[in-house]
């Protein structure tokens, strides 16, 4: 199979502007999604509150976790599975501590009785299925805002930096199409987790940092072997043609890294534990999706910024 993508000449660059509508439809509906949610399902690391993983002796029913849970007074409470049929995770918003603690409690005391109260209650509620351990996490709600502010910092500097990267190596043009490729892959994984209803944590936000540079890297071997051309290119070549025979000339290379990549982070889906699993989803969407930027959206936006060139030289030509 690689020896035959070694030799392609497919039309690629002829069929961009499908491939971009596309996109554009699939972001629309993730941002679609994200406006009706009130925006991304941010996790306890950004917008403060608290987490237990409960793991029970044996299978424990989740609607009896639940009620439980609820019966405490914290009736906002999330409960669902983390890995295993006899492992739970609670989450509680910030203000859970309403419900426990009274107003006058500092919100470190209040924090402590919060975790007393989640903890004995589901203790004594499960007496017939012995609870093993209780993991507990307190996020403050201005620890969590911190950390978003920091988080959105991060992305916008290595947006930065990898402008004024691509930039000095390359042409201008080259890093906006870099930047609009790994925007597009961003939002496309957002989407789809807003779309499935995942939370977006610290880790997720590593994971969106893996795939920009995942993807990045991708992009800069297509854009190597577009300027080599470029500069070799003779007389009468089409630009369009020259960056089609590019793309198709690393081909096997993009596949091959692909897919690569890809057994790894399925491997980690499957079997690297419910700690790691959207992690290890949010990768997987990526590589996909950054493969096909790297293909599909980053390469004829050059040839889109050559075409407006053109055109822009053409009609002032038509007015001398």
């Amino acid at each position: 199979m690689f020896q035959i993508l070694a030799n392609t000449n497919f039309r690629i660059i002829p069929i961009r502007r499908l491939m971009m509508s596309i996109s554009l439809v699939v972001i629309l509906i993730g941002v679609a999604s994200l406006v009706l949610h009130g925006g991304p399902n941010l996790g306890i690391d950004f917008k403060g509150g608290y987490k237990f993983i409960v793991e029970f002796e044996r299978p424990v029913d989740l609607g009896q976790v639940r009620s439980t849970v609820r019966a405490l007074g914290f009736e906002s409470a999330r409960v669902s599975d983390f890995g295993s049929a006899n492992e739970v995770i609670i989450l509680l918003d910030p203000d859970a501590h309403l419900a426990a603690a009274p107003p006058d409690m500092d919100a470190d005391a209040a924090g402590d009785a919060i975790q007393v109260a989640v903890a004995d209650g589901i203790r004594a509620a499960f007496t017939d299925n012995t609870v093993v351990e209780i993991s507990q996490e307190k996020v403050g709600p201005k620890i969590g805002s911190e950390l978003r502010t920091q988080g959105l910092w991060a992305i916008l500097y290595s947006l930065l930096g990898i402008v004024i990267y691509i930039s000095w190596r390359f042409e201008f043009k080259f890093a906006i199409a870099a930047i609009v490729a790994l925007v597009h892959d961003v939002l496309i994984t957002l989407g789809i987790f807003s779309l499935l209803g995942k939370e977006i944590d610290l880790t997720i936000l590593g994971a969106l940092l893996t795939i920009v540079g995942y993807s990045l890297n991708d992009t800069i071997v297509v854009f190597d072997r577009i300027r080599e051309n470029l500069q070799q290119r003779r007389r009468g070549d089409v630009y369009e043609e020259v960056v089609n025979a590019s793309v198709n000339q690393t081909l096997s290379r993009t596949i091959i890294t692909s897919l690569t990549t890809l057994i790894v982070v399925l491997i980690l889906y499957f079997l690297g534990g419910a700690v790691i699993r959207d992690f290890a989803f949010a990768l997987v969407v990526g590589v996909v999706v950054g493969t096909y930027s790297s293909i599909f959206i980053a390469s004829p936006i050059l040839v889109e910024w050559q075409g407006a060139n053109q055109r822009r030289r053409n009609r002032r030509l038509a007015t001398t």
